[in-house]
């Protein structure tokens, strides 16, 4: 970051309060504080042993590198807000084996490339060479592109290609195209000299497409992150809740039964989606200046989030079961007029000290 852009963040936090400044402080400390699940050590193992592939030799007295087998692949599903690229990322950053993930010039061994909306095969030859520090500007044909896109990983040392939000790729693409990416993903895993192994992600639309990979289909480990399912991952929930409420110095006095069953039905059963509810209520009990989490606060979270009133409000309704949540998954709320110095949760909301 140049000076200039310090400059600017700094100019933006000095003119919050200290109570502000205060709250910024505790929920980088919350939203840096990965709560960890059995889903990450089955993810930590699969990636261990797709590593094993990357360095395996077809002969032990080969020549250093250069005559490495066939890679693998690793495609991890899950719905919309489930948490995949959280888990991912983290996996990313804490093994030892992607030492300056996400750094340019550091010499780690995989690249992450989000797949743009709606992309095609030659789009995502294009982004992956931008990520790789090697953009090209010219107009060429797709065997052109996917041609430096080989040379490219070679020379960077890049063994591991993380293609996420895959979807965004297979769901758009005619059978023209669908033919295109699987020709492009078995070469790049079956280079004979450099071979890649690859980690896609995306929404469980992937599966279908990658497993048409004949590659994929047969060296492929597929991992689905699933929904959580109550009252199986209670106890996984109110960890989460009791770990972020000992950051933020907060406490907890209602009903924790009913109100951990109420914010996995408002998460939509999406994990992701619910420890982000779990940050944004306890963000606003900060700004409250309160020592006590409340259900209110999650009911104003969830309001602020979809735009819903307090009869549609899981955290507040009595039929909360029959309610449907899906609204949660909204980028933005739909606009709405408001009196003055009204909610929507159709109260005042009490100022920080």
């Amino acid at each position: 970051m140049n000076q200039n852009s310090n400059s600017s963040i700094n100019a933006i936090l000095a003119s919050m309060s200290l109570n502000a400044q205060e709250v910024v402080g505790k929920m980088e400390a919350i939203k840096n504080n990965y709560i960890e699940t059995d889903w990450d050590d089955a993810l930590r193992r699969r990636f261990d042993k797709l590593l094993r592939t990357v360095v395996m030799r077809r002969s032990a007295t080969g020549e250093a590198w250069t005559e490495r087998r066939e890679t693998r692949a690793i495609v991890y599903s899950g719905e919309e807000g489930i948490g995949k690229t959280e888990s991912l990322d983290r996996l990313f950053r804490t093994h030892p084996a992607t030492t300056g993930y996400n750094a340019f010039g550091s010499g780690c061994p995989l690249l992450s490339v989000s797949v743009p909306a709606s992309a095609s095969p030659i789009a995502l030859g294009h982004t992956i060479l931008q990520k790789a520090g090697r953009p090209i500007y010219k107009p060429l044909a797709e065997h052109a592109v996917w041609a430096q896109v080989h040379h490219q990983l070679e020379l960077a040392g890049i063994a591991i290609l993380h293609l996420d939000e895959m979807h965004n790729l297979t769901d758009s693409a005619n059978v023209s195209q669908i033919d295109h990416i699987r020709k492009r993903l078995k070469a790049l895993m079956v280079s004979p000299t450099w071979p890649v192994a690859l980690v896609i992600s995306g929404l469980p639309s992937i599966v279908p497409a990658m497993r048409a990979v004949g590659e994929i289909r047969r060296r492929g480990q597929f991992i689905e992150m699933p929904l959580m399912e109550m009252p199986a991952d209670a106890d996984l929930v109110s960890a989460a809740l009791d770990r972020t409420c000992q950051l933020a110095d907060l406490t907890w006095s209602d009903d924790r039964a009913l109100l951990v069953s109420r914010l996995v039905h408002a998460a939509i059963y999406r994990f992701g989606v619910m420890i982000e509810l779990i940050q944004e209520a306890v963000e606003l009990a900060l700004l409250d200046g309160v020592e006590a989490l409340t259900v209110e606060h999650f009911a104003a979270a969830y309001a602020d989030r979809t735009g819903c009133g307090r009869r549609m409000n899981p955290f507040l309704a009595a039929d909360w079961l029959q309610l449907d949540c899906s609204l949660v998954l909204m980028a933005e709320p739909p606009s709405q007029i408001l009196p003055a110095g009204s909610s929507a949760l159709g109260h005042g909301r009490k100022g920080g000290k």
